[in-house]
């Protein structure tokens, strides 16, 4: 039964090993996540991230200031010829100062910085699987309009066999001319299909380069993914390592969301304690003079107590805004795991089913084979006319294009469980 599938895939890799610029799909992901401008966009975003989680607790750390000024003093007050009036003032400062309490927004701005530098992380991993996923479809789309490509040779192979058939017993008197061109017409459109189909194999050629960060220029050559569509193994044991990282509220999507329930609720607690009193220590210097070498030192060392009554509504606003955010991002959780849920239900249905449907459609596969071949003989024979044999031509056609859209679809649904594990590809 697996002769014939076998030798479709069997022609199909050599169709692949034929191009001397073919890629691997590992290479194809890495050559992407090095390379590509989305790759660029992953690794800024990250960057952007991580500066943003450093200025949380920023306040928190020791501060220096300093300044120098220059004045051209003027008044209109009458000289005092006691004490004379400076014409300018040069002054320079050096203010030192470091927050000791401010309620808990010290403790829990660090452990908000510590879980935005971890939801960058994850958010990094998740783009990054993302893009290989994206990969890894275009890589998956060019394998499919290959072998659709293979079974287009063949029905124009077998078309010309045919049209020789029917030329054959032509010059026999056997049959009228009418064979003849009907044997015509049906490679025509054969070679139509082909030429379809190499289109679209091209289109999707161009697709797959452009995913992994290539240009798709015409002067450009473009690199084939290298391989074959074959079934995706160990697809069942996949879908159990997923079910078991959603039971354990590990998988990617998931942590993600509960990442960004944690920076919520810290974020919540910061906004509660800004109404609680903040007390520094400060320590100073200043330089003061009309002319630099006359300048007077001072300097001043103390604390500093600060409690802000009331500005207006925005601490209550920011705790309102806070609290909302959380509740939100709490939303989001469940509706990641119930997403989840969903998506592992829907699968293993789908796994199942293709099961089933893919060694129905192979056994058509070789009964459809069996009957074109068994109908050309009987047309040799003069016992069916051209147009049956056609008719079953075209059902063997049909089983095969099937047989490889299970295929792609099984494939399809192995990337997406990859994606969902967050597994290299």
């Amino acid at each position: 039964m697996m002769n014939n599938i076998k030798f479709t895939i069997l022609i199909f890799t050599l169709f692949c090993s034929s191009y001397a610029n073919a890629i691997t799909l590992e290479d194809a992901i890495k050559k992407a996540l090095s390379s590509s401008d989305q790759a660029r966009v992953i690794e800024e975003s990250r960057k952007y991230s991580d500066a943003e989680a450093k200025k949380v607790d920023a306040f928190t750390k020791p501060r220096v200031d300093t300044s120098v000024k220059y004045y051209e003093l003027g008044t209109t007050a009458e000289d005092n010829p006691f004490i004379a009036t400076p014409d300018r003032q040069m002054s320079t400062e050096l203010t030192a100062s470091k927050l000791l309490w401010a309620g808990d927004r010290i403790s829990e701005s660090r452990a908000l910085k510590e879980n935005l530098i971890k939801l960058a992380q994850t958010q990094e991993s998740s783009m990054k699987r993302d893009l290989s996923k994206q990969v890894a479809n275009a890589f998956l789309a060019v394998l499919y309009q290959q072998a659709r490509i293979t079974v287009l040779k063949d029905r124009v192979k077998q078309r010309t066999d045919e049209l020789n058939d029917a030329t054959d017993l032509f010059e026999a008197g056997m049959v009228t001319n009418l064979d003849v061109r009907e044997a015509k017409l049906q490679f025509h459109v054969a070679e139509d299909a082909l030429s379809s189909g190499q289109s679209e194999f091209h289109t999707a050629l161009v697709d797959f380069n452009l995913a992994i960060g290539e240009t798709g220029e015409e002067t450009q050559t473009l690199l084939v993914p290298e391989g074959g569509l074959i079934r995706p193994q160990t697809l069942n044991e996949k879908l159990t390592k997923l079910e078991i990282l959603y039971k354990e509220k590990q998988q990617i999507d998931i942590k993600k969301a509960q990442q960004a329930v944690s920076v919520a609720e810290k974020s919540l607690s910061i906004a509660k304690d800004e109404s609680k009193p903040a007390l520094s220590l400060i320590a100073g210097t200043e330089y003061i003079g009309e002319k630099a070498e006359d300048m007077e030192a001072s300097w001043n060392v103390g604390a500093q107590m600060s409690w802000n009554f009331y500005d207006g509504g925005t601490i209550d606003a920011n705790i309102a805004s806070a609290r909302a955010d959380k509740k939100s991002r709490e939303a989001t959780l469940r509706q990641a795991e119930k997403s989840i849920s969903g998506i592992l239900n829907k699968l293993r249905t789908e796994v199942d089913s293709l099961n089933k449907r893919i060694k129905l459609q192979e056994e058509t596969v070789v009964l459809s084979n069996d009957n074109y071949e068994d109908a050309r003989g009987l047309y040799l024979n003069g016992t069916i006319t051209l147009t049956r044999v056609g008719d079953f031509n075209l059902l063997y056609a049909e089983a095969r294009f099937n047989l490889l859209q299970l295929y792609y679809l099984e494939n399809v649904i192995a990337i997406e469980v990859q994606s969902l594990i967050g597994e290299n590809f």
